[in-house]
């Protein structure tokens, strides 16, 4: 991306050359909307920044209530269109691709509210993880998959306090996180995390601190 000379507050212009097509219509929402328009696709309105100024960024809303945010970003060093995209808290896929009509494919599967496996069917380059999936299932399956993974042997993980954690019942229905290698707890799955659960600190020598918020 290049910056407009004049003024610094002018939005960062699509790199004409990495970007012929979007720096032709002006900025990635409108180059996203034109090509999904020209192979009459399905993406709703498609959106730039939360002001609306932004011409390298798009972002693209989904009918399903259990998916949010799907953006896109373009990348300053080569032709890529990064995409992230979020539901109930949780990112649930990743990818990239430098076709303007691939990613409108994915825009247009995210839009329609399909299910993670589908949108992976029409957008293969998006990556969705098993915890992902187990998000899509439920709360329950989501904290399943997490614990799972924790128990997994691990060098850099505490398995000693991990293990010990789950074998607690209160603490094996919470979803677990860790943080500056202290073991954190969560009544709910996705972003922002709940803060009314203790969290457990090592302080080495196999001693805990248990801090509680407040």
């Amino acid at each position: 991306m290049t910056q407009q000379a004049g003024s610094s507050r002018q939005p960062l212009q699509p790199d004409p050359e990495l970007y012929p097509d979007v720096a032709a219509a002006g900025s990635l929402r409108a180059a996203l909307a034109q090509r999904a328009a020209e192979n009459d696709l399905d993406v709703g309105e498609v959106r730039s920044s939360s002001d609306g100024s932004s011409l390298i960024h798009a972002g693209i809303t989904s009918r399903s209530p259990r998916l949010d945010r799907f953006r896109v970003d373009l990348g300053s060093a080569e032709r890529v269109f990064l995409i992230s995209a979020w539901g109930q808290g949780v990112n649930l896929t990743n990818g990239s691709t430098s076709d303007l009509a691939e990613l409108a494919e994915a825009a247009a599967a995210w839009h329609a509210g399909v299910t993670l496996a589908e949108l992976q069917d029409a957008a293969p380059f998006l990556k969705v993880s098993s915890l992902a999936l187990a998000h899509e299932r439920g709360p329950e399956h989501a904290v399943a998959e997490k614990w799972s993974r924790y128990l997994t042997p691990d060098p850099y993980e505490n398995l000693e306090l991990l293990h010990a954690a789950h074998a607690e019942p209160r603490l094996r229905e919470l979803f677990p996180f860790t943080s500056h290698g202290a073991l954190m707890f969560s009544r709910c799955t996705g972003f922002p995390f709940s803060q009314d659960v203790s969290a457990i600190h090592p302080l080495g020598d196999h001693r805990y601190a248990v801090h509680h918020r407040g």
